[in-house]
């Protein structure tokens, strides 16, 4: 009775035996799946990881997204994955208390670890203590990672355990790795480090990085929070009880990164919805993750509006061209159908070297609108020089209209900037003055350049009228008939002042000043020894001709060699005005801090100096007086 009493209880404690192995088993699933950081819905990526020594035929995968089977799986090998798929950081504690056998043992474990990965596997290797050091980045060169662990590193106070997590995630990260993995070697607790076991889990967590945590046993050994560490982030905790058993658990570790499976997929779920994901491996187990999809168009490409098409499409913008189209047809009707005034005044002035003053009879509707504004200009100075700038240059607009046109399109180029990029690009606009000022400026110098190059032929045609028994004013005379413009106005003008009793050497003096010409300075002063003692002016003019020829010369070709610092200087002058509109337009987060931050603010007061004072400086160098 005894005796089937003992076989009994035997077989009980067996079946229990069973039971509770059968029931472990159960709880601890034999593969596990972790969500790549890469991953971009609609595309979902996983990494699956097997049981040591184990292979995966694909076809064996199955993976459901709230029961329905997915489509268009694939299962690939880490072996056969890009190089910027997976990589691993290799983060050792190199504290003092690592120092001697236990440091050189994990030099060793670390150079199995590396020696059995894939060769297309990325991997890192830092050490921590008071600090974190970088011994080696992101390489696949075998060689470069053998160089590295061929030097033992040394030994420092303090264990920043936590640090190096958050430091290797940032490494995982900034390398692009889409499938990151940190092996974490520690043989205490964590000393000094800023962020804590929280801090370190919430990086790993974001980013899809597993830590695999390994704790060498020594007096100040703590192993909770290793464990969670490994468990909240999806790794593996392995405790070694002597550095002895370093290299085995390496190389475990190392085997199975470096056999672990791609699987990818385009899900179908409806957007801002839970899914729950089942991945089952025949005969293996299963595993289970969730994800919620983004909201409706968060994943997806969408068409946004330019500023600039905003700023054309705004309500402000469409008044405008709706008025401005009738204004400018209307303007063209008025301008072809308008009858022009036509007084002794205007007619002479055309002729003679006066001021020419507005009537009030035929004015037209323009002069009306700006009459009183050009009334009250007439007091200051620089208005009869920009005036007179004007008639030099050949410009027939109005000086009002051009003053009121300017004004206008400045605001309006603010008002567009403004409403690109803010107030502060908005002053941008101050260009359009400066512009305009420019164009007048450019006209007027090429119309002085243009009478220049003209002087010595005309002065050529001056000394073959006075050869052939021509007065100086009869051959000045020959010379309007035969020059081109903007020579036949100004000689036109010597030759009317003339026959209104203004001595022609004063008539020439006056053409030289408006031309800015100090060669005819020189015909101006033949002029006045011809005409108080005579003399044969024509072979005098020959040699003043002469001088005048190889002075044009002189400057043609120092303008051809200066060519080069003139396109020098607006591309230096423009070029950081150009490229901020364009950062501006085109990616308005990037330069916002430059607009909005008071540091940014005093930035771009000191380089639009620097940019001013620059071309100023250029345009000096370039111009030479001749």
């Amino acid at each position: 009775m005894r005796t089937r009493l003992h076989i009994l209880t035997g077989a009980l404690l067996a079946f229990l035996a069973v039971a509770t192995a059968a029931a472990t088993a159960a709880s601890t699933p034999p593969i596990r799946v972790t969500e790549a950081r890469h991953a971009t819905f609609p595309k979902r990526v996983y990494v699956l990881t097997l049981p040591e020594g184990v292979r995966l035929d694909p076809a064996l995968v199955k993976v459901t997204e709230n029961g329905h089977e997915v489509e268009n799986l694939t299962v690939l090998p880490s072996t056969n994955a890009g190089g910027s798929i997976f990589g691993s950081v290799l983060a050792i504690d190199a504290s003092n208390s690592m120092q001697g056998k236990p440091i050189k043992s994990a030099w060793a474990a670390a150079k199995g670890f590396a020696a059995g990965r894939n060769t297309n596997q990325r991997l890192a290797l830092l050490t921590f203590n008071g600090d974190i050091d970088l011994a080696q980045p992101f390489t696949t060169s075998q060689a470069e990672i053998d160089r590295t662990l061929s030097k033992q590193p040394k030994t420092a106070f303090g264990t920043h355990l936590y640090d190096a997590v958050v430091q290797g995630v940032a490494l995982l990260k900034a390398n692009g790795i889409g499938i990151g993995s940190i092996v974490l070697l520690t043989d205490g607790a964590d000393v000094g480090s800023r962020d804590d076991v929280e801090a370190a889990i919430r990086a790993a967590r974001a980013n899809h990085v597993r830590v695999f945590t390994v704790g060498l046993r020594s007096k100040s050994f703590r192993a909770g929070p290793l464990e969670r560490l490994a468990a909240e982030t999806g790794g593996t905790f392995a405790k070694a009880n002597t550095e002895a058993a370093l290299a085995p658990i390496y190389e475990r570790l190392g085997l199975q990164l470096s056999r672990e499976y791609l699987l990818t997929y385009d899900s179908i779920a409806h957007p801002n919805r839970q899914v729950d994901v089942n991945i089952a491996v025949e005969g293996m187990g299963t595993s289970r993750a969730e994800y919620v999809t983004p909201k409706l168009g968060l994943g997806y490409a969408v068409y946004e509006s330019s500023p600039v098409d905003r700023v054309w499409q705004s309500t402000p913008a469409m008044l405008a061209t709706a008025l401005l189209v009738p204004a400018l047809i209307a303007f063209a009707i008025y301008l072809l159908l308008r009858r022009r005034s036509s007084t002794i005044l205007t007619r002479v002035s055309d002729y003679v070297s006066m001021r020419q003053e507005q009537t009030k009879e035929g004015e037209d509707l323009a002069s009306r609108l700006f009459v009183g504004t050009e009334k009250s200009l007439e007091r200051t100075r620089w208005w009869s020089r920009y005036k007179e700038a004007l008639a030099l240059a050949d410009i027939n607009i109005p000086p009002v209209q051009i003053i009121a046109g300017t004004i206008l399109a400045t605001g309006f180029a603010a008002w567009v900037f403004y409403l690109i990029g803010g107030i502060m690009l908005a002053l941008v606009a101050v260009i359009v003055p400066f512009g305009v000022r420019g164009l007048i400026r450019a006209k007027l110098a090429r119309r002085r350049r243009t009478f220049s190059e003209q002087l010595p032929d005309n002065l050529d045609v001056l000394a073959s009228a006075l050869r052939a028994g021509h007065s100086l004013v009869a051959a000045l005379a020959v010379v309007v008939n035969e020059a081109p413009e903007p020579s036949r106005t100004e000689f036109r003008r010597v030759v009317a002042d003339e026959q209104l009793g203004v001595a022609i050497e004063e008539a020439l003096l006056v053409v030289g000043e408006r031309m800015k010409s100090r060669d005819i300075e020189q015909v101006a002063l033949v002029a006045s020894i011809q005409g108080q003692t005579g003399g044969n002016a024509a072979e005098v003019l020959d040699r003043v001709t002469e001088s005048i020829r190889e002075r044009v010369d002189l400057r043609r070709l120092v303008r051809t060699l200066t060519a080069q610092g003139r396109l020098a200087r607006w591309i230096v002058s423009l070029l950081p005005v150009g490229l901020m509109a364009a950062i501006t337009i085109l990616n308005p987060d990037y330069i916002k801090p430059l607009y909005e931050e008071l540091g940014g603010r005093i930035l771009l007061v000191i380089s639009a100096m620097m940019i001013i004072a620059g071309s100023v400086v250029i345009g000096k160098i370039v111009d030479i007086e001749i």
